[in-house]
């Protein structure tokens, strides 16, 4: 596994133009964003404003070819299928791909794609990002998390696919974390989207809803109870998440700005499509498999619906 030099990011929201900032601060003309058509033309004449400053990236059209030898893949999951075809023409011999979708799907949809062996799983936790026509903001960037599903705790004993990801991110100044059990921490990452990320999309309300000095004890039961219906999926699919893990999901709340707000909270303010089937729709579908009632999961699920109805 050769040296990560040229990273190509494909999914410019929040998330996707946040990273590519971070690696073009610390290694100028090493990212590109990918686009096409319009969106290639806005870029091109708009740019990209970042925390309130005009910011220009390289930029990589679709319809083109490349090789970079890493893909961030930051798009929305309605959108995978779309990007995917986008990079059909952008992926080397020798090109990794990390996706920072929300969710336990997207590594094997883009493994199936592209070859399992290039898509470590991975996540991110801690930012505040927001996004916004051509903006960005954050205060906080969070963590990246990456790995194979089991890593030694040495770092020179990682896979190389992985060793070459972490060298890369050291270079550019990225925060990450290898963690020994990378399923458990993607399982929990999704355990807090369910629950976060759509109360706070139905109620349309910042962090503070669900931070501990602001939490109503009502509020409190509809998340644990949601992420409880996480757990016992989770435990059926042979992925232990416990009491403590949802304590750390307050605690990782309590830590981001009072108004700041979840992506899908942004998506239904702006009258976007969200990310519900990947949230409650996921909880449901395994939950029929495994024969686990999620009933607030279901409930959750049909308030989306309702109002995406009216979006």
């Amino acid at each position: 596994m050769g040296k990560i030099r040229e990273t190509l990011i494909a999914g410019a929201g929040a998330i996707g133009s946040m990273v590519a900032w971070e690696i073009e601060e610390r290694l100028p003309g090493k990212v590109s964003i990918l686009a096409e058509g319009e969106r290639l033309e806005r870029y091109e004449r708009e740019g990209f404003v970042i925390n309130g400053e005009p910011k220009r990236f390289a930029l990589c059209d679709a319809a083109g070819n490349s090789e970079p030898d890493l893909v961030i893949v930051a798009c929305k999951a309605h959108q995978l299928g779309r990007v995917i075809d986008d990079l059909s023409s952008h992926i080397g011999p020798e090109t990794l791909i990390l996706s920072l979708l929300n969710g336990i799907t997207s590594e094997r949809i883009i493994g199936d794609a592209f070859g399992d062996w290039r898509v470590p799983e991975s996540m991110i936790v801690g930012t505040d990002a927001g996004h916004g026509g051509n903006a960005t903001w954050f205060s906080k960037t969070g963590t990246i998390f990456f790995g194979d599903p089991q890593n030694a705790a040495e770092r020179s004993e990682w896979s190389p696919r992985v060793r070459a990801i972490a060298d890369f991110f050291d270079r550019a100044g990225i925060a990450y974390s290898v963690p020994r059990d990378m399923t458990n921490r993607l399982w929990y990452k999704y355990m807090l989207n369910v629950a976060v990320n759509q109360v706070t999309a139905i109620t349309r309300q910042p962090y503070r809803l669900i931070q501990s000095a602001t939490i109503a004890a009502e509020t409190r039961e509809i998340l644990d109870a949601a992420m409880r219906e996480v757990i016992a999926i989770a435990r059926a699919e042979g992925i232990t998440l416990t009491e403590g893990d949802i304590a750390s999901v307050y605690a990782t709340m309590d830590a981001l700005s009072p108004e700041g707000k979840t992506s899908m909270c942004q998506d239904v303010e702006a009258g976007r499509k969200t990310e519900v089937e990947i949230f409650s729709g996921t909880v449901i579908e395994l939950g029929k498999k495994r024969g686990i009632p999620v009933p607030v999961n279901e409930t959750l699920f049909r308030l989306l619906r309702a109002i995406e109805s009216q979006l």
